[in-house]
Formats: structure tokens, C-alpha cells, sequence
């Protein structure tokens, strides 16, 4: 092109048109456009005029972040869309940590079994170029089940003194717990 012409936007909305210096500045939300730059002809000649069109692709937006804590005995599904928010729709799940329990990339589900471990998914939105992935991460932690062991028992004569070390009646139990006495009274409990 020949200098001395002059720019008009002849489509589109947002960013930033600069007729004078021949720019545009895309801005968030803008759309496609289309700028004019014409010469004015002396007659007979005609003006001439090119068009300069600039596509914008929209960035994926795959969402925020979220995570959920579950007990290693829940076995309830979980729908990883429920743990993200502000996510576009047409993503794909992928596993990225973790096993057992049941995954459905399709669906965007979990259902977690005795014995899965913590896991993280992630939800990938492909961008078309320019424009890059996008991605966030549903975290699902899962706590291990607190077992306080198998009940036991013991008889002893009501007028028995010895110490019952009451840890030596259940088997099975997991330390850090906490005794209380649920029935009966006298004797000293610790």
C-alpha cells in the first residue's frame, strides 16, 4: 500500500482502533473486524481501497479450581463439574493422580471404593491457535476410616483390685483414640 491513506473500521465491536496510526488493539470481548484503508484518487483515476480483516478467537475458559475431602468408605459418585466453577462447556477429563474406584471421563464422574486414593482430575479445554489450553483441577482427598478395633470383654470377682488394662480387651484398634465410660459405676477409670 501507498502512504496518505486513510482507516475506517468497517465491522466489529471492542478493543482498541487507532485510524490515525493504522492500529487495533485486541481487548477481552472484542469481535472479528474489519478495517478499510483507502486512497482517495485525482480524476480519472479511482480510489483504491484494501481491507485488512482481523479474526479473534475466543480463549477456553476451563474454570477454577476445587477440591472435596471424602472418607475411604464413601461410595457415593461424585460429579467433578460440582467441584469446578465458571468452567466452559466441551472440555475432556483426564485422570492425573491417583487409583481405584471408578472414573467416567464422559460423564465427568468418580465413584470412589475401598482402597482408591486421593486423586486429581483435570478438565481441559483446547484452544484454537492463537489461543492455548486451558485447564483446572478437581482434587478429591480421601481420608482414611478410623478403626477402633473388634470389642472384647472380661469377667473379674466384684471384689477384684487388679488393674484391667482395658486395651488389652479389643484387638485391632488403631492408637489416638479416646476411652469414656458409656455404663456402670464404681471402681477408678483412666
Amino acid at each position: 500500500e501507498q502512504p496518505g491513506g486513510v482507516w475506517v473500521r468497517s465491522s466489529g465491536l471492542g478493543g482498541t482502533f487507532d485510524a490515525l496510526a493504522g492500529t487495533f488493539t485486541p481487548a477481552v470481548g472484542a469481535t472479528n473486524s474489519t478495517f478499510t484503508y483507502t486512497l482517495t484518487a485525482t480524476a480519472p483515476c479511482l480510489d483504491s481501497s484494501s481491507v485488512a480483516t482481523v479474526n479473534i478467537n475466543p480463549q477456553p475458559i476451563a474454570g477454577t479450581d476445587g477440591s472435596i475431602i471424602i472418607c475411604e468408605t464413601s461410595t457415593a459418585t461424585i460429579n467433578l463439574y460440582s467441584l469446578i466453577t465458571g468452567e466452559q462447556t466441551g472440555g475432556t477429563w483426564v485422570r492425573n493422580s491417583g487409583t481405584g474406584g471408578t472414573f467416567d471421563s464422559v460423564l465427568g464422574t468418580f465413584t470412589p471404593a475401598v482402597g482408591s486414593t486421593s486423586s486429581i482430575f483435570e478438565y481441559i479445554l483446547t484452544g484454537v491457535a492463537p489461543c492455548v489450553n486451558d485447564s483446572s483441577t478437581a482434587t478429591i482427598t480421601i481420608n482414611a476410616q478410623p478403626n477402633a478395633g473388634t470389642d472384647g470383654s472380661t469377667v473379674v470377682c466384684e471384689g477384684s483390685t487388679a488393674l484391667i488394662n482395658l486395651f488389652s480387651l479389643i484387638t485391632g484398634e488403631q492408637a489416638g483414640g479416646v476411652w469414656t465410660r458409656t455404663s456402670g459405676t464404681g471402681g477408678t477409670f483412666n
